[in-house]
């Protein structure tokens, strides 16, 4: 499909990306020793605005101004003072304007940053916003100001390619507008979670909470985003709101998982192509360590040291957008080597009585076994994923099709053993 471009604009419908509305003004009280050459030099952006400040408070004599008087200034008329963002938290390759960059680096107007891949970033705003860099994602920061007069910052940033997560703290209207663009849109927002992507020529747009404004005029009237809603612009069709997947479900976390073999099956989720989501040491989910990728509901996460973990996925539908977090904790603790314990399933494993499927297998005393039944050998979204204490397991009656079964046993300190070779069965 060929693609052209376009602006799309998203935005807080009571916020315009451009302008301040009235209600932002900030209100200045005329000091003793005020004059208008000093009042323009130390207020306004430019001297020459004066005559809009004096139009705009329909002031009878624009020539004068007295103490105690109070004046209403919009508040793109301040004087602005250069602002900087914050590196916070940097995992892998992160470069700084071409340079490697490190916690604690300051990102100035015109900045650009990069993230290689694996790697990620945090960046604390002047407002105390934050905004994370996910891998491969290139950031320049178009603006970053505040205003000479009152608790007023400016933050705008491009997003050249890849992804980024931002919860930008609340203020009133007009006060640190946030905006970031991207091939075919912007977002600017007030105070509210979302993530924006730049994939494949189209941006996407994912709302965890707030209320956006969606839409390019040229293609189609603007349409309203909630929580739970995103919106895909790819610069031929109308944006339409879709609903985002809901949070995914993790299985059982409780259980100590094994140095280097982290695995684990999603419960099945409709409409889940894949999953998407980053590790972290922390709960806060300030010091990411890896992105965390998957085109299935069996998540691997290879290569763990011993410690405490923190992990948040997204289910991803058919138009690439990222669903609402599941955050999930686990722990990574080396035990005792595995239960050496061979587990042979054979048909004679398996035997019907009425409505009900028996399953059973040579067993040990003092272990746990781990029993799954898919309808696909990679047990992708295993169809009963049970624990039990003995060697043998009833379950209903499946319905028509084929089934796979496979057993593995766990020993007191939760090791896996192996898993069985997977036994095929039909059920007519």
């Amino acid at each position: 499909m060929k693609k052209k471009s376009l602006g799309l604009l998203l935005a807080l419908t009571l916020l315009s990306p451009i302008a301040y509305g009235a209600d932002a003004d900030y209100l200045y009280t005329v000091k003793r020793g005020d004059n208008l050459s000093t009042f323009a030099q130390n207020i306004l952006d430019t001297t020459k605005r004066w005559p809009e400040v004096a139009q705009y408070n329909k002031l009878k004599n624009p020539q004068v101004i007295t103490p105690g008087q109070v004046l209403r200034i919009q508040l793109p008329w301040l004087k602005s003072d250069p602002a900087e963002a914050r590196i916070e938290s940097i995992n892998g390759t992160v470069s700084l304007n071409g340079q490697p960059a490190k916690v604690g680096d300051l990102v100035t107007q015109g900045a650009r940053l990069e993230t290689a891949a694996g790697a990620s970033a945090r960046l604390n705003l002047p407002d105390s916003s934050s905004l994370s860099m996910m891998e491969k994602t290139q950031l320049e920061a178009s603006e970053l100001s505040k205003k000479k007069q009152g608790n007023f910052f400016s933050s705008a940033f491009r997003l050249v390619t890849g992804r980024i997560d931002a919860i930008k703290k609340k203020y009133p209207d007009g006060q640190s507008p946030l905006h970031i663009q991207a091939m075919h849109g912007t977002i600017g927002v007030r105070g509210t979670h979302f993530r924006m992507g730049q994939e494949q020529g189209n941006t996407l747009a994912e709302i965890e909470n707030g209320l956006v404004a969606f839409g390019d005029d040229a293609v189609a009237p603007a349409i309203a985003l909630a929580a739970a809603q995103g919106s895909v612009g790819d610069g031929v069709h109308a944006p339409l709101m879709i609903p985002l997947l809901p949070a995914p479900q993790f299985p059982d976390m409780s259980q100590d998982f094994p140095p280097h073999e982290m695995q684990f099956s999603m419960a099945e989720l409709p409409g889940a192509k894949a999953y998407r989501g980053e590790l972290a040491a922390d709960a806060g989910f300030a010091q990411l360590l890896a992105p965390v990728s998957a085109d299935s509901g069996l998540i691997k996460i290879n290569g763990l040291a011993e410690g405490q973990y923190w992990l948040r996925l997204r289910a991803v539908d058919e138009h690439g957008l990222q669903g609402m977090t599941a955050t999930t904790q686990f722990v990574v603790k080396q035990h005792a080597a595995a239960p050496a314990v061979k587990i042979a399933l054979k048909p004679t494993s398996l035997s019907f009585a009425g409505h009900r499927l028996h399953i059973d297998w040579q067993g040990e005393p003092g272990l746990r076994y781990q029993c799954q039944m898919s309808a696909s050998h990679e047990f992708d979204f295993p169809l009963v994923d049970i624990m039990v204490k003995n060697n043998e397991l009833s379950i209903p009656r499946p319905d028509a099709g084929h089934y796979f079964v496979r057993v593995r046993a766990i020993n007191v300190e939760g090791v896996q053993g192996d898993w069985s070779e997977e036994l095929s069965f039909t059920v007519n």
